[in-house]
Formats: C-alpha cells, structure tokens, sequence
C-alpha cells in the first residue's frame, strides 16, 4: 500500500496538526462502504436453505480464496462480538456479586479446559436444530467456535482488572457523585479496555485456531465444509495440494493485515488515552493511518457527535430512568440473601457433580480405560516439552526486542501478526515433510504444539521488560551484574510474573494444539502419534461421540491436575516473592 498524503499545518509549537480534508472523508467513506457491502453479501449467504445434498463443493481456484475470506472473516468478526458482549456481562456480575462470583470463575476456568472438539461435537446439534434446513446453524458452530478460543480470556481479564482498579480513582468518582452505572462506564470499564484490547489481540491465535478448524463440520456420516479458508485449506490437504495451502495462507495473512490495520491498530491508539501511568514517563503515540484518515475526516466528526450523543443517554438519561423506576431496589434486596444464594450454589455443585458423574459412568466406553494413563503421559510430556522449549527459547528473545524500544517499535506488529495466524495453518506442510522424509511424528508434535504456545510467552516477556521500573535497572547497574549473575539476580526476578502469566495463557492453546499436532493428513496418507490428542482426534472424525466424551473429560481431568498443582502455585509465587512494592 502506497504511503497516504495528508495536509498538515504547523501550530505555534512546531508540532504537526492535521487538518480536516476531503481526501480523508474518501478514505473513510471507501472503507465506510466496502464494510457495508461486505456485511449484506455475507449475511444473507449465512442464512441459505440447507441440506446435506445442496452443500456445494469447495473449489481450489486461488480466486475463489476472495469470497472465502469473505465468509471467514464475518464469522470472525461476529464470534469476536459475541465474546466482547459476554466478558462484560459475566466479568462485571462476578467482580460485583460473590454469590455469582462462585458459579462465574468455576465455570469458565472449567469452559476455558475443554478442547474445541468437545465444544464441536455437541454444539453442531444444538444449532442444525436451532436454525433447521438453514446454513446459519453450521454458521453458528463455526462463531461459537470463534467465541471458545476468545471469550474465557476476554472474560478473565475484564475480571481482573475490575478488581484492581485503584482506590485514588475510585475515590475521585465517588467525589463528583457518580452513580454506579456512572462509576462503572466512566472510570471501571475505560481503565479495564487497554488490558481487554491487548488479550483481545493475543487471543486472535486461539480464535483463528478454532475458526479453520471448526468450517468442515461433521454431519451425520459426511463432513460438510463451509466456504471458507478453513475448508480451503482442508481440501487442499486432501488433494497434496503445496501451492492450494500456499494460497491460503496469504489468504489468511491478509485477513490479519486488514483487521490489524483497519481495527486494532485505530483502537489501540484511541485507548492509549485510557491507560493509568505517568504522564511524563509515558512513550510519544504514533497514529496510524485509518485513525488520521477517521479523525481528521468531516466523517469522522460527524460521528464523533453522533457517539457523543448516545453517550449522553447511555450515562445520564437511562441511569434517571433506571433509578424512577426503583429497578436499583431489587439488587439491594438480592444482596441480603446472599447466605441463601451461597448455600444453594454449594448444594447445587454436589448435586450436579453426583448427577453428572453417575451419567458419564455409564456413557463412556470403559474398555478403554486401561489405555488412557499412557495416552494421558505421552501428550503431557509433548505439551510439557513445547512449553518448556517455548519458554527457553523465547524468554531470551523477548528481553533482547524490550530492552530496545526501536526494536520492540518494529517487532511487535510483525510478531502480533505471525501470532494471529494460527498454527494448524503450517500442519499440512509438516506433514509433508514427514511424509516424504520419514520422520516420526511423535517427537515433530512437539515444535508443532510450540506454534500454539510460543507467541504468548514472547508477548508478555516484552511487556514485562517494558514495564520494568527505571530505578530497579539503575540498582543493577550499580552493582555491576553480568552475565549469569545479571539473569539469576535481576531480569529473570523482574520478569518471572510476566512468564508465568505467558505459561498460564498458552497452556490452553497447547492441549489444543496437541489434538490437532497428534494426527495430521496429507493427502491419502494419515499420520498419528500415541497420545491423548490422537484418540480424541480419531473418534471425533469418526463421529463416535462416547469415546469423544471420554477423551475430551480425560484432557480436562489433566488441565485441571495442572492448575491445581503447577499453575497455581507459580501464580502464588509470582504475587508474593517476585513483587515490587
């Protein structure tokens, strides 16, 4: 793309100020109806007449990759809504009410460990029985794929930071007579949106994941495949197709590139003015073109009003509403029967777990009960390994790009992107090369789960050296550290917290990557590794839902094993010896 000439005028300090200019107004109103365009075409495409006969075949022209990427990217898009508007319902009801509080984070935590594939095989009915004889229930599979690899850390992290937000400001809300709604939207939810945004943009991997993988949808006794770039890929793969899946990746790169440049990139600088730090320490803004191209635009102001507008009314005129109709009484009368709610939760979950437990007894197949302990230890092994590797490998690098701004400038939009991309992507190509050369796919599992894992590990240890306190670098300088005593006394100290929050974020990531690492197809030729992830991979394609039940509750049995007894403890580490106060 071409560089994009502004009009610019100097102010009295020398500094430059865009002006308003028609040439901006025909950028914004390019995009403004390209958008518009893109919406109608694909949505009235999502609710087509559906049956298993009328599904039309995917076709490997590299021409047809355009309408594809069409057809993915709103599935992407509306899956990233859905994942926004329930982080802010679930984060706020659990931060405010600990009765929810106990049913919320339980339940996340146990959504956040279920691979896709147990996501994939029960909701596929759910929707064709929602939407019958309609396109849009395989399309919501594939959204509701989208919101799984999103949503549970959207949701988290919105939590998180509701939680610490810091007492001055609160403080000063409560000074100028905020009301709740008030306090929420004008201090509590713009202080969370730069910490939301930022996983928002790390869990695109995830989402990407999920999304190519979920658009060949098993039905019945056939796999239905959805226009897309997932099921391009899909029947490249089955064809031996090199240049097909070449295309598609540019494809896909492309997606990244546009909804880099033309949503997050705009958005991370409209928020930057949200962040809590000191303003004489904090870092000059660069704006990139679509936000020059929106806000020094006719289009733009125009917009600005109209938002402005609708603030008013979100803020103040509903809140009035909200109060006149005495609706704030039936929270405080909720909250005095909060020992009520409690009790009911716990008695609740005992049940449940009896009920489901006593169900699941009999639903899964229990001749393959001797196999499991080793299929479980192989996969944990390969997962442990990528994440050890990811870690040894990556922690090195991350310090080296953040102890340099320039450098962290011009890598961290290319690493955002390459962690977009999601890993099963570069799968057929590994499975070629072990194909034709022999290899052994359980040891090239292991760098293929790494791709799932390795971006988040880099992502937070560049955060964590940036965020190192000057005056903390000026110590160790002082006491002359190098080399070993340099990593042990100062960096790896100061970064560990920021480490152990990459190992926590990616540890999902790697036990999916694991079921698609563990059984990979090149052409006629299907190669599989012993392990957890291949007997879930396997069953699933072959619709036997009781051996995917069993696979599926095995893997969750195994993430969770790890919260307790690894995560768990690191994470109390990390808040207690690693701290600066």
């Amino acid at each position: 793309m071409g560089k994009i000439r502004y009009c610019v005028m100097q102010n009295n300090r020398g500094t430059s100020v865009f002006r308003k200019s028609y040439l901006n107004d025909f950028i914004v109103i390019a995009i403004g109806v390209f958008f518009i365009a893109f919406f109608i075409r694909a949505w009235g495409d999502m609710h087509g007449d559906f049956n298993e006969q009328n599904v039309s075949a995917i076709s490997l022209d590299a021409w047809n990759l355009l309408y594809y990427s069409l057809r993915t990217s709103m599935r992407f898009l509306l899956g990233m809504a859905w994942s926004l508007l329930f982080s802010v319902v679930f984060a706020v009801l659990a931060a405010r009410y600990t009765p929810l509080r106990r049913v919320i984070l339980p339940f996340v935590n146990f959504m956040e460990s279920v691979p896709l594939v147990g996501f994939l095989t029960f909701t596929t009915v759910y929707f064709l029985n929602l939407y019958p004889h309609s396109v849009m229930g395989l399309e919501c599979t594939a959204i509701f794929a989208v919101f799984t690899g999103q949503a549970w850390n959207m949701m988290l992290t919105l939590y998180q930071t509701l939680r610490i937000v810091p007492k001055e400001l609160d403080e000063a809300a409560r000074s100028f007579n905020y009301n709740p709604w008030q306090r929420f939207w004008r201090l509590e939810f713009i202080y969370s949106v730069p910490g939301l945004l930022w996983n928002a943009m790390v869990s695109q991997s995830a989402a990407w994941f999920a999304l190519v993988a979920s658009e060949a949808i098993p039905v019945g006794d056939r796999s239905v495949e959805l226009p897309g770039v997932g099921s391009y890929i899909a029947e490249a793969l089955a064809q031996q197709n090199v240049p097909a899946i070449l295309y598609a990746i540019v494809a896909l790169a492309a997606n990244i590139v546009l909804l880099d440049q033309l949503v997050f990139r705009p958005l991370v600088r409209y928020t930057a003015r949200f962040k809590y730090e000191d303003v004489t320490a904090s870092r000059p803004l660069g704006n990139p073109w679509f936000y020059n191209s929106l806000a020094f635009s006719h289009v733009g102001a125009a917009l600005g009003r109209t938002l402005r507008a609708l603030a008013d009314l979100w803020l103040f005129k509903l809140p009035r509403l909200w109060y006149a109709l005495g609706l704030h009484r039936l929270f405080r009368l909720a909250a005095k029967g909060n020992w009520l709610w409690r009790s009911l939760w716990y008695l609740g979950v005992v049940l449940a777990c009896i009920w489901f437990g006593y169900r699941l007894w009999e639903y899964f197949p229990k001749q393959y009960f001797a196999m499991l302990p080793e299929w479980m230890l192989l996969t944990t092994a390969r997962v442990a390994a990528a994440m050890l590797l990811s870690v040894a490998i990556f922690t090195p690098l991350g310090v080296w790009i953040g102890m340099n701004p320039r450098l962290v400038k011009i890598f961290q939009p290319i690493i955002q992107i390459l962690a977009a991309i999601p890993p099963n992507i570069f799968y057929p190509l590994i499975a070629a090369f072990i194909a034709i050369y022999h290899q052994d796919l359980g040891w090239w599992a292991i760098p293929m789960i790494m791709l799932g894992t390795q971006w988040y590990v880099l992502f937070n240890v560049i955060a964590g050296v940036s965020a190192i306190p000057t005056q903390i670098t000026e110590v160790s300088e002082s006491f002359g550290l190098r080399r070993f005593r340099w990593w042990r006394y100062y960096m790896l100290p100061a970064i560990f917290p920021y480490i152990v929050t990459g190992i926590i974020s990616a540890a999902g990531g790697a036990w999916n990557s694991a079921i698609a690492a563990e059984v990979i197809q090149w052409g006629s030729t299907t190669l599989s590794a012993t392990g957890l992830g291949a007997f879930i991979s396997v069953v699933t394609d072959a619709g036997k839902n009781p051996e995917s039940a069993l696979g599926c509750a095995a893997m969750c049995a195994l993430v969770a094993l790890c919260i307790i007894f690894v995560w768990q403890p690191l994470y109390r580490i990390a808040e207690t010896k690693f701290k600066y106060d």
